[in-house]
């Protein structure tokens, strides 16, 4: 017997420009994309060329990752991921209705040495 995926809410516009408008009015947050159910870019703040291939990026990197953690607890879900270097930050952040990827400037979340997040 097949067990039927549980019923989604269905991503509006409306959420979608929502999501958008608070992610992007962060301080030091350079660049927005947000991807719908098929990770395909709905909105962003990027280039049409550049979301499309940033996103499969990342995408790749979250299946991959995805994968590996269910070898280690097949219940648990991916929330966030997080990727640093010395001066950016992408975080890629998962709902039940859209995923939001947030390029954001790294250097300026440090105080004192310590992320200010």
């Amino acid at each position: 017997m097949f067990l039927d995926k549980p019923e989604r809410p269905p991503r509006t516009l409306r959420y979608v420009e929502e999501a958008f408008k608070q992610v992007k009015s962060r301080k030091n947050v350079r660049d927005v994309v947000i991807l719908n159910d098929s990770g395909h870019p709905v909105k962003s703040s990027m280039h049409r060329d550049d979301a499309v291939y940033f996103s499969g990026l990342f995408q790749a990197i979250r299946g991959r990752l995805e994968r590996g953690m269910a070898k280690i607890d097949p219940t648990d879900e991916l929330l966030m991921l997080r990727v640093r270097t010395k001066t950016n930050e992408v975080l890629l952040v998962p709902d039940s209705k859209i995923t939001v990827l947030v390029v954001q400037n790294a250097q300026d979340n440090f105080e004192n040495g310590k992320p200010s997040i």
